[in-house]
């Protein structure tokens, strides 16, 4: 098995830069690809004998590869997993590390070339990386083996091989997705296997092995090898295929069942957000006037018992004034708790609610800026807060900030809204779904509204969470 690269992660390919923009992986590209060719030009020149007496065998093998090169696998991240790592191993064991390099670079075939998914650069990339892994595992082999009949040293120096074309394929492929990405190294790394990584080391050592298998099945078989060859390559090809889909499957459920936790807490959280609009409503509205109601209850009651009867014309019209301020306080908040899902209060004052709790929770300062007022569907506005509920959470539980801003913009047609802070910050290419698992929630619902929720961040210097999301000149609801 190879590992070669594409443009990326498929789920963010648009937001990403081209190769090109990265001058540490394009110098890590370019470099490569100069090493195989000084080296196959050198070796060509050394080792031409060995071209001229292989003769039609080669053809037959470039054509093997070839074939067994267009059924290779595609990674989460993009990256393709090729099935001619044996093939390529056994040519090199048999006809030298020059010849198996040499045809590494000639029947190399990657399906993503036809479908241009894959630029000229990155494709002479791909070809030199497989080529050196190939020389150089093969070169270990001869190195260890001699004429490949002295067992166990055979078997020794197949496992050399195998762990030098892996150490690097997957390294150089590696280094480069993580320039690219500017993600750790090891993070770079876990993009390049499906399951877990023993299993997975477990099965490519003992696909490269097979190696052995061809090579003496070809000493006596010939060129026939490579057909009777192609029967176990597809059972492993169809066994990495039905892991890869069990791996992906159960990825599926601790998402699903993430989402279940996720959607249980924000249940939690939406009632405890009633409940404060709820409790904010009673205290600035109703509260007031009901107090001024019972204080003119008791004005009017020492009216009566002083006798001041004439003090009742006066008193008593403040009382039915006081009486109706508290029946339309009341009528006020029972309409907005019913027509808006975020309070009779309104967004703005709804988020100075909830800043004031997390700041009394956490003790860390939330500043609240608005720069114009919000319109639009109460229904947006509601996504809105949301948003900014689980980003300020975030930031609280994760970040350790010294402060959060929170700014707030709005005009007839759009809504915007960014939280930042000058926490810890984190990578999103690697981002740990158990802590951020909320926000990948909430960008789903903002882009079903039309909108764009965008999370920039980089160890050390903070996030920055930014939605906008179109409204329409018009309230509809």
């Amino acid at each position: 098995m190879s590992a070669t690269t594409a443009l990326g992660p498929r789920t963010d390919r648009r937001d990403r830069p081209p190769l090109g923009s990265h001058p540490a992986a394009q110098g890590l590209v370019a470099a490569t690809i100069a090493l195989d060719v000084g080296v196959l030009a050198a070796g060509v020149v050394a080792a031409r004998a060995s071209f001229l007496t292989s003769g039609w065998d080669l053809i037959a093998w470039a054509v093997a590869v070839a074939v067994v090169g267009a059924a290779s696998l595609s990674f989460e991240s993009g990256s393709q997993l090729g099935l001619d790592m044996p093939l390529l191993l056994a040519a090199g064991f048999i006809f030298g590390p020059i010849v198996g390099g040499a045809i590494a670079v000639i029947a190399y075939v990657d399906p993503r070339e036809f479908r241009r998914e894959v630029s000229i650069r990155r494709a002479l990339f791909n070809r030199a990386q497989t080529s050196l892994s190939v020389i150089a595992a093969a070169a270990a082999f001869t190195a260890v083996a001699g004429n490949a009949e002295s067992w166990p040293s055979v078997f020794l120096g197949a496992v050399l091989a195998v762990g030098i074309d892996c150490l690097i394929n997957y390294g150089v492929v590696a280094g480069v997705l993580a320039l690219h990405d500017r993600v750790p190294y090891s993070a770079a790394l876990s993009q390049l296997h499906f399951g877990s990584p023993i299993e997975f080391a477990a099965t490519w050592a003992a696909f490269g092995l097979l190696s052995l298998t061809l090579v003496e099945t070809y000493e006596t078989a010939g060129a026939w090898a490579l057909v009777v060859f192609s029967v176990p390559l597809l059972l492993a090809r169809q066994a990495l295929a039905s892991g890869r889909r069990l791996d992906k499957a159960n990825r599926r459920i601790v998402t699903q069942s993430e989402a279940l936790r996720t959607a249980s807490a924000t249940l939690v959280d939406e009632r405890r957000d009633e409940r404060l609009a709820l409790a904010a409503g009673i205290h600035d509205e109703l509260l007031p006037a009901l107090f001024e109601v019972h204080l003119m209850g008791q004005v009017l009651r020492q009216d009566l018992a002083s006798g001041q009867l004439l003090a009742l014309e006066e008193d008593l019209p403040e009382l039915l004034r006081a009486t109706n301020t508290a029946s339309e306080s009341t009528r006020t908040l029972i309409r907005g708790l019913r027509e808006s899902p975020i309070g009779s209060a309104g967004l703005v004052e709804t988020l100075r609610t909830l800043a004031d709790f997390f700041r009394l929770e956490s003790g860390i300062p939330i500043e609240l800026q608005v720069r114009s007022e919000a319109h639009g569907p109460q229904r947006y506005q509601f996504l809105v807060y949301q948003v900014a509920r689980e980003a300020i959470r975030n930031a609280v539980r994760h970040a350790r900030p010294n402060v959060i801003r929170v700014s707030l913009e709005g005009d007839q047609k759009h809504i915007g809204l960014v939280v930042e802070d000058d926490g810890l910050g984190f990578v999103p290419a690697v981002v740990d779904r158990n802590k951020h698992f909320g926000l990948e929630l909430m960008r789903e619902r903002v882009e079903l509204a039309g909108g764009l929720l965008r999370v920039d961040s980089t160890l050390g210097t903070g996030t920055r969470v930014s939605i906008r999301i179109p409204t329409g000149s018009v309230d509809r609801d």
